[in-house]
Parts: structure tokens; C-alpha cells; sequence
């Protein structure tokens, strides 16, 4: 997430990054920049340090800093689909279905609503966001600390408490065009590729289904406008307002 980054010392920059904002582009596009390519992007994971370590990089050293962002909106409800409805191409029925750290945020879900066990994945939408904010809450007092990686904010709070600014935003909305760009600049090589799409029914259902249990929606044909509602971009706005402040996002909805 943003509150990591990967500091390439050969080209002087501190490359913030997050999951579901085009990392494992990000991350290959460093590869094909190394004098050897790592064997896994597992690689870029474990080599990033903390965002306070960065700030050092790029305070004392003068190193760049570059981040990769995605529209709030689009990520959450990306995160939402990868993690809670079909997960590569085969639909989350149960808890058991989810990933760890998927599987804890269900638990915390479960335990708000007074229920000790959840055997089916029944959370929808608009619980997931309410559960977010609440396990947010739960660290009111470590802010340092994020939570996962796939549903914190992409900028650390901190960081524009403190007036910071990055160098490059590069918007994954318009990935190709302005990563290619940077890398022209810089010298860098870079080759677009397309990962990581989430197949979408081209003919999808109408109207809103975020209050809906995931496991019932797992199997329909929806598409990201099915989770958008008004209640729904109050939320997004409130938990994520520092990452339409500070990339560059105007508040609301994704622009076509």
C-alpha cells in the first residue's frame, strides 16, 4: 500500500505503491529496470519499507517519490469483488471461501452484528464499508498502524498532516500514457501489459446491490455501477477523503 514503498537507489526514487492500484504493473515494470529480475513480484513486497523509512530516502538523499493510485471508489469496490464475490473466476460462497485477512474482516463484521459464528460469507457491500471503518476505529490510537493493505486508504493520514506532496502521481485510470511517460523521462524501460482484469459480464443486471449478502450476489452478473449509491459514495468520501485530496480524485463517483 502507500504506506510502504520500494526505494530504488539506481534511479534515485521511492516508488509508493497498493493493492488494487496497478502494483503487479508497477512491480514488473521495476523488474524489467533491474540488472537481474527477481524470480516473483514477492520480491517488491518484502524489499518495501515502512512510509516513515521512505520519508528518510527522499528527505536526506533527494530521491523522487512516486506513486501509483487508483480512483477510491473503483479500488474499494475492486477489493470488494477480488475478495468477497469470485475470487479467479470461482464465486465465494463461505467464509471458508475467503482469503485470511478476508476471513478477519468477515469476523469482525460478524462480531458487530452479535453473531459468533459465520459459516456462509454474508457480508455485502455496504457492511464490508461499514466494517473497514470500524476495524479503522479499533487503531484510533496507533494511526501509524494500517490496516490490510487491500482496503486501507492508499495515502497515509500522516503524510498530509505533515504537507507532503509526491513528486508523480501516476493515475492507473491512465496507466500506459503516463507511466509511460515517467519512464521516458527517467530512463526507464517500460512495456504495457494487461493483468489482473476482473472479467465482467458484458450484459450485467440493473440496480443496486450492495445491501445485498455477497453469497447471493457472487453468482449474478454485476458490475461495479451495481455498488454505487448515494449512501455509498458518503462512505467512500468520509473513510478515503485523504486519497481524493492528496491524488487528485474529485469526490464522487468514476468519471467515464
Amino acid at each position: 500500500m502507500g504506506w510502504r514503498g520500494y526505494i530504488d537507489d539506481r534511479h534515485e526514487t521511492v516508488f509508493f505503491w497498493s493493492q488494487k492500484a496497478a502494483c503487479t504493473t508497477l512491480f514488473n515494470m521495476l523488474a524489467d529496470n533491474m540488472p537481474e529480475r527477481p524470480k516473483s513480484k514477492s520480491h517488491f513486497h518484502t524489499k518495501s519499507v515502512p512510509y516513515m523509512d521512505c520519508l528518510k530516502a527522499i528527505e536526506t538523499r533527494g530521491y523522487r517519490s512516486v506513486i501509483v493510485a487508483r480512483h477510491p471508489v473503483s479500488r474499494s469496490i475492486s477489493a470488494y469483488f477480488n475478495k468477497f464475490l469470485v475470487y479467479r473466476e470461482r464465486p465465494l460462497l463461505r467464509r471458508d471461501d475467503l482469503e485470511p485477512f478476508a476471513q478477519a474482516l468477515h469476523d469482525r463484521f460478524c462480531q458487530m452484528i452479535g453473531v459468533e459464528e459465520c459459516v456462509d460469507n454474508i457480508i455485502s457491500y455496504e457492511q464490508f464499508l461499514a466494517t473497514v471503518a470500524q476495524m479503522r476505529a479499533d487503531l484510533a490510537e496507533k494511526p501509524q498502524i494500517p490496516i490490510n493493505g487491500h482496503w486501507e486508504t492508499q495515502v497515509p493520514p500522516i503524510l498530509q498532516e505533515r504537507g507532503f506532496h509526491y513528486d508523480r502521481i501516476i493515475h492507473a485510470e491512465a496507466l500506459d500514457a503516463e507511466l509511460g511517460a515517467f519512464c521516458a523521462e527517467t530512463g526507464l524501460t517500460y512495456r504495457p501489459r494487461q493483468l489482473n482484469r476482473t472479467p465482467l459480464a458484458a450484459e450485467r443486471l440493473q440496480g443496486y446491490l450492495g445491501d445485498r449478502p455477497a453469497r447471493e450476489v457472487s453468482g449474478l452478473k454485476f458490475g461495479p455501477e451495481n455498488f454505487i449509491s448515494e449512501e455509498t459514495l458518503a462512505r467512500l468520501d468520509a473513510y478515503y477523503r485523504v486519497d481524493f485530496e492528496m491524488l487528485g480524485y474529485p469526490p464522487g463517483a468514476p468519471r467515464r
